[in-house]
């Protein structure tokens, strides 16, 4: 009994840790960001350049492509040191309705 229980948990352990949200660094700023076009993305009411080896990440956390955003989008951003979109990350719907944390 004890081993088919401990088996069943070891299983599941996957699904749970899939259920963890991702370490989105607290300074990430949020705002929603209309799909990048010509290596610029409008962010909230700003403008950006895309940085040189800027990341996005999709809501599993993969790296995706500027051109595979085919909507707008409500992300986690932060810039580099010249100010232009170096890493996003597109939220999933728990991580929307989390608070942003305090900038």
């Amino acid at each position: 009994m004890f081993r088919s229980v401990a088996s069943f948990l070891l299983l599941c352990l996957p699904l749970f840790a899939s259920a963890q949200l991702r370490p989105i660094p607290p300074d990430a700023i949020k705002a929603k960001m209309k799909p990048p076009q010509n290596g610029v993305a409008e962010v909230g009411k700003y403008i950006f350049k895309l940085a040189p080896g800027a990341q996005i990440r999709s809501t599993d956390n993969r790296i995706m492509l500027p051109v595979m955003i085919g909507s707008e989008q409500v992300v986690r951003y932060q810039l580099d040191a010249n100010g232009e979109l170096f890493r996003v990350w597109v939220l999933s719907p728990d991580e929307i309705d989390l608070p942003a944390p305090k900038q």
